[in-house]
């Protein structure tokens, strides 16, 4: 979500907290004002070098370091860098519980050095002796551990047996530390409540803000993305990468890739391991990604690739027209690179199929809807039963860019409208976006089916919305399709409108 799109959903007081962060020079604005303001300043918003200095964590106890750098860990894993304020305390509590589940496990430090372990561990359970760990020592420690070639995580651990992770006695951070936490990155300007979300209220990092997040954290990429990154490479590939950190190689691929996010090695330094000649054959088989350039360039190419996939979490048992309906909305707009890296895809003319099986699965699975087989060739991409006398029709048009309606469409849609031997209700025509005028050709159709059928588009986006949120709207088993009965765009606030009414 870009801070454009976030801004629109946030009322004053929090838009304030904004404005706040990067100047002191405004009194209290209007919603209006603030907005205003926060666009004609997105560039020293999102500025690197302000954000590394805002999330500077040596300015505050290391309790609440850690707190604030699990926030927004976990943000940057979330699809989108977005959560509800429920499911990122529990996102925050339940990576406080892990490391201290790990800290007591026999295989915890299994891939480490045992005597780059003492130290750190001596050092950092000098430092704690007074239950202060001041910004000089941090600095120290960090140094310490780099030099180590030991990672945040296993520090974390280390604290953890020294009963101080998250904090002294390894208490857990509740909700009062949470809040203050978020409340804190609020008034940094990193981290945007977006309160007036359709769906809930929702914690943000907003696009043009990730990159500076990243740097100032060193975060590079999320677990998922960084999986995706490794499944790319071949297993004596993986095992460079693991005898370059001097971690035992052996097992199958899964156990590698496992290995190396286990014990934390970044994925820049995963690259460095491999020779220029295999970096160029991966950026090779990147979709849209450039070849040319230095060892160091590719590397970059090849995290900042990753870093922007969409990486949705897919069930591996079950119907597998499933990931098909998580990247509808990719289909739809035909992101070829996000379907190809995450083999939604193997090539490109897949596209339009996957765009059908995923429509079919929400209107299915989703929906709680029967599908009508028509007899024939010359149909629409799917029908549904509307009553015992008429029918729903729907037809996937994918575009990387918006959707013209173009005559030729107007021309087709009218053949299925005619052919069918029941009358058809209403036609739904599911795009990616939507271009200007195209209601007209959508009445023109009305007026030429001979049947009076309504003709709605819908963005797949707003579809999957529908899909996901239709039944805190109804008790029923089904979805009623009356709510797409209408002429005309279906837009997400008329959607809601209708969900109530039908």
């Amino acid at each position: 979500m870009k801070v454009s799109e976030a801004i629109k959903f946030m009322s004053k007081s929090y838009l304030n907290r904004i404005v706040d962060s990067f100047t002191k020079d405004f009194s209290k604005q209007s919603e209006s004002q603030a907005r205003d303001t926060i666009i004609k300043n997105l560039k020293e918003l999102a500025d690197l070098s302000r954000i590394k200095n805002l999330l500077n964590i040596y300015k505050e106890k290391y309790h609440q370091q850690i707190l604030q750098i699990n926030i927004l860990e976990s943000l940057l894993n979330n699809p989108d860098h977005t959560a509800e304020e429920e499911e990122l305390f529990g996102l925050v509590e339940e990576k406080e519980k892990q490391i201290l589940k790990e800290a007591m496990s026999d295989t915890c430090f299994q891939y480490a050095d045992n005597r780059s372990l003492d130290i750190l561990k001596t050092v950092l359970g000098v430092a704690i002796e007074d239950n202060v760990l001041s910004s000089d020592e941090l600095r120290l420690i960090k140094n310490l551990r780099n030099k180590l070639k030991l990672s945040e995580n296993e520090q974390f651990l280390l604290l953890a047996q020294l009963n101080h992770y998250p904090q002294a006695k390894n208490k857990l951070h509740d909700r009062t530390d949470f809040s203050t936490a978020i409340l804190n990155l609020q008034k940094r300007g990193v981290v945007f409540y977006c309160n007036k979300f359709p769906e809930g209220p929702i914690y943000v990092i907003p696009q043009e803000l990730v990159t500076g997040v990243k740097a100032a954290l060193g975060f590079e990429l999320s677990k998922k993305a960084y999986k995706k990154l490794l499944d790319k490479l071949n297993i004596n590939q993986l095992k460079k990468i693991l005898g370059n950190e001097n971690v035992k190689t052996g097992g199958k691929k899964p156990d590698l890739i496992r290995r190396i996010i286990d014990v934390d090695i970044n994925p820049s330094d995963a690259l460095n391991s491999l020779p220029s000649k295999d970096l160029y054959i991966l950026c090779k088989r990147l979709p849209g990604a450039q070849i040319s350039g230095t060892k160091q360039d590719k590397i970059d190419r090849i995290i900042n690739y990753f870093s922007e996939l969409i990486v949705k979490k897919i069930s591996e048992e079950g119907d597998p027209r499933e990931i098909y309906y998580e990247y509808l909305t990719e289909l739809a707009s035909r992101d070829r690179r996000n379907l190809l890296a995450n083999n939604v895809i193997k090539k490109d003319k897949e596209m339009d199929n996957a765009f059908e099986e995923g429509t079919r699965y929400l209107f299915e699975k989703k929906l709680g809807l029967k599908l009508e087989k028509l007899p024939g060739t010359n149909n629409p991409d799917g029908s549904i039963a509307f009553g015992k006398y008429e029918r729903f029709m729907w037809d996937n048009k994918s575009k990387e860019n918006v959707y013209v309606f173009p005559q030729s469409h107007l021309r087709q849609f009218k053949s299925y409208i005619r052919d069918s031997k029941k009358r058809v209700s209403c036609f739904l025509i599911i795009v990616p976006g939507l271009g200007e005028n195209i209601e007209e050709n959508a009445y023109k159709l009305k007026a030429e089916s001979q049947s009076d059928t309504d003709v709605a588009l819908i963005t797949a986006e707003d579809l999957k919305w529908v899909a996901e949120n239709w039944k805190k709207y109804s008790t029923k088993d089904k979805f009623d399709l009356e709510v797409f009965n209408i002429t005309g765009v279906l837009t997400r606030s008329l959607l809601s409108k209708r969900m109530e009414l039908f």
